[in-house]
């Protein structure tokens, strides 16, 4: 593809006829990898002999000390590229009347897989690196072949990089095969879910508030990869000259913005979780966040540069050298930021326990409960626990806020529109959020991790009390309805995406109503009923994968059933009643086998809590099935009652559609049955040359319509 079909504009932003030719940013994207690479080594070097005599570690040599960091930091903006350039193609680019992606998404991916296949190689290297960083053997002896098991069997950072690898490279072998515009969000969330494993590994997965620590650096690594990658993308689109510059860079501001308000708000909470005041300028670690916490003011200030000068620039020169200038100054400081954060991961943060200092009697010992669950529980669960207990979730309780906020937001959009949107609806979603809330941050949430009644109790409303709310708000029907359409020439909004989302092969096939009853019967006897359930007990990270687990594939079950918003296809109210039944059977037969199992499932996990109070386990999980078993009746109710709305609102629109071709052809078809019905009581029933009847079956069969028993048949009956 040459440089003058680059640069033919075909809609979107106006091009002026002088201006510079195509270039290439790979160069500047390994400047930048290298900058974040070379600081994280620099400081690392300089910090790291501290840190290994705090932790008892010998000095596995300068090729681990500097490389592991350096090639960590590096990849992080590799990976952060990949996010970015996939975002760019998936939802800043159009599509080509086949689907395909056009010439700006087509180099945007193939960015994306590039920068996905280095952080996948990055990421089995770094497997080797970590046994040598905490042995403290040199690379030379942990590289060979038969260290690699030793460190995946012992070491979790280990396995966590050998998962960073699997997802970097068959995002990026996807990426390869295919040019379908449909598959870039799908390379999309690969290549940030492949980020997600350091995030259960980190410092902050560890010890007490290790539930605070994991959620918020899940928000701030998602939200770092999305301000920094998305902003590399958008170098690399003006390069080239890309098309609909303005509009990709006033989308991505207001992602930035969110990005920086998410990252702010995490940091702050990571910070208070690991230090105290006085440490913040007397240990190490503490002088990272401070220079971390310059480093993220400093962005906003580009931030505010971008959305006060650079964006009414490009309005006005899509293709001068404002953006490009500023954007190229603020990538270099963020990679120095993500190598300041990758040094900051490297130092041991303060001891606040016993146990991290050697034993000081001066701090608090820390019990197997905090371990495990990152917080203390003192009373068993029940009432007064209900009413006294909280603890904010900054995973599922940011969600709800956030999902009500955007529901709000779209029916204020639409009124301002002149549209209306049922008021019912708004309370369901509104319930929905709030029993998320509710289910996440009192004691049900609290205590979930806990005990396997309270687990099951929680998962019940995980999975069927919130999706049943939240399917009966029609949010993509509020969506479709409140968000204005693109447009021919413009770029794929979000009703576009939202378009696409609903009619794919893919959602035709998870709503189909055999499928969707499957996927959701076939969670609970998979998750419980096989050693998954003791492997994710025993994590957080596994917590927050049930609970995500439950959440989507009930929704997807009752977004099939329920059928009040729009979906790929529909399904007769009958068929969503047998599929309702249907799977009511196999989830009775679920908690009834909880309740005769014999054996405690997650033993080792539940005995280890060390509860203050006595706890019978093979009781409790009887509880739990009972809980399964009695609760799983109460969504009936309430979606047969939404089927028998469905039925009566079905019943009038026909009657409206009736009465509206009356009112066209003046009751013809009444008129013809009365006139029919006058007929046959002059008559006194059907004539034999009435259309409708006929006289004759077969050749040999008569029809009379009079006595059917003959005169000569009578009278021999009589002799």
């Amino acid at each position: 593809m040459t440089a003058r079909t680059l640069d033919q504009p075909t809609g979107g932003t106006a091009a002026p006829r002088n201006r510079p030719r195509v270039r290439g940013t790979t160069g500047w994207y390994l400047l930048f990898v290298l900058c974040a690479g070379a600081l994280a080594g620099a400081l690392s070097l300089a910090f790291n002999m501290e840190s290994r005599t705090t932790l008892g570690i010998p000095d596995p040599g300068i090729i681990t000390t500097v490389g592991f960091p350096l090639a960590k930091a590096g990849g992080e903006m590799l990976a952060a590229l990949a996010v970015g350039s996939f975002m760019l193609a998936a939802f800043g680019t159009k599509w080509r009347k086949d689907r395909t992606l056009d010439v700006d998404g087509y180099a945007a991916s193939r960015t994306g897989m590039w920068a996905l296949l280095g952080w996948g190689l990055i990421g089995l290297l770094q497997i080797p690196l970590v046994l040598s960083d905490v042995s403290g053997q040199p690379l030379s002896v942990t590289i060979r072949p038969e260290n690699w098991s030793v460190a995946l069997d012992q070491v979790s950072e280990a396995l966590a990089w050998l998962w960073v690898g699997i997802f970097a490279l068959v995002g990026a072998l996807g990426a390869s095969l295919t040019r379908k515009w449909i598959w870039q969000p799908v390379f999309f969330a690969l290549s940030l879910v492949s980020m997600m494993p350091l995030a259960v590994v980190s410092h902050n997965a560890t010890g007490g508030n290790h539930d605070y620590g994991t959620n918020s650096y899940i928000w701030h690594l998602t939200f770092t990869v999305f301000w920094i990658g998305g902003l590399m993308a958008l170098i690399g689109h003006a390069r080239r000259r890309g098309r609909h510059l303005d509009v990709v860079v006033a989308r991505y501001s207001f992602v930035a913005l969110v990005a920086f308000v998410a990252m702010s708000v995490s940091g702050v909470v990571n910070a208070w979780i690991n230090l105290g005041w006085d440490d913040l300028f007397t240990s190490t670690y503490g002088i990272l966040v401070m220079l971390k916490a310059v480093a993220v003011v400093l962005l906003g200030l580009f931030g505010y540069l971008h959305r006060r000068l650079t964006i009414p620039a490009i309005a006005k020169d899509p293709y001068g050298g404002a953006f490009r200038r500023v954007a190229i100054v603020e990538v270099v400081v963020m990679a120095l930021t993500i190598g300041v954060a990758v040094a900051l991961g490297r130092t041991p943060p303060p001891p606040q326990y016993a146990e991290q200092a050697g034993g000081t009697l001066d701090l608090p010992e820390i019990t197997q409960m905090e371990v495990k669950l990152g917080y203390q529980l003192d009373i068993p669960f029940g009432w007064e626990a209900m009413f006294t207990t909280f603890r904010f979730d900054l995973f599922f309780g940011s969600a709800a806020i956030i999902a009500a906020w955007i529901y709000l937001y779209w029916v204020r959009l639409l009124k301002k529109r002149g549209g209306e949107w049922p008021v019912v609806n708004t309370v369901w979603w509104l319930s929905g959020c709030a029993l998320l809330l509710f289910t996440s941050c009192s004691a049900l949430g609290v205590y979930m991790p806990a005990l396997f009644s309270t687990h099951m109790l929680a998962h019940m409303l995980y999975s069927m009390g919130i999706p049943v709310m939240l399917c009966l708000g029609g949010p993509m029907t509020l969506g479709l309805r409140a968000l204005r359409p693109a447009g021919r020439t413009g770029v794929p909004g979000l009703r576009e995406w939202l378009v696409v989302f609903i009619n794919n092969p893919v959602s035709r096939f998870l709503t189909n109503p055999l499928v969707a009853a499957v996927q959701f019967v076939a969670g609970f006897y998979l998750l419980y009923f096989t050693p998954l359930y003791p492997y994710l007990a025993d994590e957080h990270a596994g917590h927050l994968f049930m609970n995500i687990h439950f959440l989507i594939s009930g929704y997807i079950f009752y977004w099939v059933i329920i059928g009040v918003d729009a979906a790929p296809q529909r399904i007769p109210e009958s068929i969503k009643l047998v599929t309702l039944m249907g799977t009511l059977i196999f989830h009775a037969f679920f908690g009834i086998s909880l309740i005769m199992l014999n054996s405690v499932l997650a033993v080792d996990y539940y005995s280890a809590l060390d509860l203050p109070w006595q706890v019978d386990l093979l009781e409790d999980q009887g509880i739990g099935g009972a809980i399964a078993w009695a609760l799983g009746e109460v969504p009936l109710f309430i979606v047969m009652g939404a089927l028998f709305v469905q039925w009566r609102n079905s019943d009038a629109r026909e009657a409206k559609r009736y009465d509206r071709k009356a009112e066209r052809d003046h009751d013809a078809e009444l008129n013809a049955y009365n006139a029919m019905l006058a007929e046959m009581g002059e008559t006194g029933g059907p004539r034999a040359d009435d259309p409708y009847f006929t006289g004759e079956v077969g050749g040999e069969h008569e029809m009379h319509f009079d006595n059917p028993v003959s005169s000569e048949t009578v009278r021999r009956l009589n002799r």
